[in-house]
């Protein structure tokens, strides 16, 4: 896989010992972003990491998600989600001494907790957006596009649920999402490749949210 991070391993020479897996992903909005796992974190981490810093900055690249072992582990019932998404994504290992992000351990019923809490958030956020009174074209096709891209995570939770192969594109992701769910979603792709949008277009993803969490708060959960 292609991806920007080439000279990422050079940027942390320095900690190479404490180094146990850098992980470079490509998110199905056509982003890259990284993962550093350290064994522990180093007790001058801000130092320590001035050089990753540096490197990623001046290549104008995402800030890589730092993270250590015990972090990692203890934190699959908080953010599952989140580990699922990078961990389902196309991606490419810069070093591996062991592969903590395959095979992960997350329960069905925390993912469910966390799709739940993601589509009612979003359902809160975007009716302030409108409340506030954001409502010309531009401000609501970036309101709706910020959102549709940060639900995907939540969305790819149906597929674990459903114990599905992940999809690899954003149009498979609401294509099968729609089948797996009920919901038709595909008007978030459809959002998402419009120049500007309408009020109308904003009342109808509340409808969308409102369904995906309201299916969320009883979805089945297999044993």
């Amino acid at each position: 896989m292609n991806h920007p991070y080439s000279g990422l391993l050079k940027s942390l020479d320095h900690l190479t010992d404490n180094l146990i897996q850098v992980y470079v992903y490509q998110e199905l909005t056509g982003n890259y972003s990284a993962v550093v796992i350290l064994d522990k974190d180093p007790d001058s981490w801000l130092t320590e990491l001035a050089p990753l810093a540096k490197y990623v900055h001046k290549h104008r690249l995402n800030l890589p998600l730092i993270i250590n072992k015990r972090f990692l582990q203890n934190s699959l019932d908080s953010y599952p989600l989140e580990f699922i998404n990078i961990s389902s994504s196309q991606s490419v290992n810069l070093l591996l001494k062991e592969d903590l992000l395959s095979g992960l351990n997350i329960l069905p019923s925390d993912l469910r907790l966390q799709m739940e809490r993601e589509f009612k958030g979003k359902w809160l956020l975007t009716r302030q957006v409108l409340l506030e009174g954001k409502l010309s074209p531009r401000n609501l096709r970036a309101t709706l596009h910020l959102s549709i891209h940060s639900l995907i995570p939540a969305l790819k939770g149906f597929f674990f649920l459903a114990r599905q192969p992940y999809p690899q594109s954003l149009e498979d992701l609401f294509e099968q999402t729609a089948l797996i769910s009920k919901i038709d979603i595909n008007s978030l792709n459809i959002w998402l490749k419009q120049s500007s949008l309408e009020l109308a277009d904003a009342q109808r993803y509340l409808l969308i949210l409102q369904r995906l969490m309201e299916l969320t708060e009883s979805y089945p959960i297999e044993p």
